[in-house]
C-alpha cells in the first residue's frame, strides 16, 4: 500500500509582499509629490530658458539672411563694378540709422530684380535677381517676409520685421571722409533692439563686429 502524507502541506505566509502585490500597491503619496515637484522644477527651468532660446533662433535667422544679402552684393559688384551706393551725411549714430533705413530701399531695388518698383521681378526686362525671394510680390503673404512696403516704399526687412540697415560710400575716398566702419559697406540688423539706445547697439547683428 503506497504511503500517503498524513500531514497536508502547511501554507506559510511570507512576511514580504509578492511582486504582484507590490505592483498593485502603486505609488505612495510622498512618491507622487516628489515626481510632481520634479516636473514643476523642470517646467520652470524650461520656461526660464525659452526667451534665450528664441532670441538665439532669431539671431541665427538674421545672420543667415545677412549672409545671403552679402553674397548678393558680391555678385552685384562683379556685374556693376561697385556696390550700391548709400552714403550718410555724417557719422553720427542718428544719421547712420536714418540713412541706413533708406539703404533698405536701395537693397530692395538693386538686389530683388524689381528695379521699376512695381512689386514684381521684372522678367520682361531680364533684370538680374541677386538675392532670391526678395520681391514684394513673393513676400506679401509670407509668414516671415524678407521685404515689405513701409510708407509706400519697398524695403528689405529682417526676421524681426525691421528694415535692414545699409550704408556704402564711394570707393577710394579719403579716409577722413569715410564714416562707414568697413571700406566696402556696412550692413546690419538692429535685431529687435532700440536703434537709438547706445547700450543696445552691441545687440545688433552687423558685418563689422563679432556677433
Amino acid at each position: 500500500m503506497p504511503m500517503t502524507n498524513r500531514y497536508p502541506e502547511t501554507m506559510i505566509a511570507s512576511p514580504f509582499p509578492s511582486k504582484s502585490r507590490r505592483n498593485l500597491r502603486g505609488f505612495s503619496m510622498i512618491e507622487l509629490m516628489t515626481v510632481v515637484g520634479i516636473m514643476i522644477l523642470l517646467a520652470g527651468l524650461l520656461l526660464a530658458a525659452l526667451p534665450g532660446i528664441q532670441t538665439k533662433i532669431n539671431r541665427n535667422k538674421v545672420e543667415r539672411f545677412l549672409a545671403e544679402l552679402e553674397a548678393g552684393l558680391s555678385k552685384y559688384k562683379i556685374d556693376n563694378g561697385s556696390y550700391p551706393q548709400n552714403a550718410p551725411a555724417s557719422g553720427s549714430q542718428a544719421e547712420r540709422d536714418v540713412t541706413g533705413i533708406d539703404g533698405a530701399k536701395v537693397l530692395y531695388k538693386e538686389l530683388s530684380g524689381d528695379r521699376d518698383l512695381d512689386g514684381e521681378v521684372d522678367m520682361e526686362n531680364n533684370e538680374v535677381v541677386y538675392v532670391p525671394r526678395l520681391s514684394y510680390d513673393e513676400n506679401k503673404n509670407a509668414k516671415e517676409a524678407r521685404s515689405t512696403a513701409i510708407g509706400g516704399s519697398y524695403m528689405v526687412v529682417d526676421p524681426y520685421g525691421d528694415p535692414i540697415r545699409y550704408l556704402a560710400q564711394p570707393p577710394n575716398i579719403p579716409s577722413e571722409e569715410r564714416v562707414t566702419f568697413n571700406p566696402t559697406y556696412d550692413i546690419w540688423s538692429i535685431a529687435g533692439a532700440d536703434p537709438t539706445d547706445p547700450e543696445r547697439q552691441a545687440a545688433h547683428v552687423t558685418n563689422w563686429q563679432s556677433n
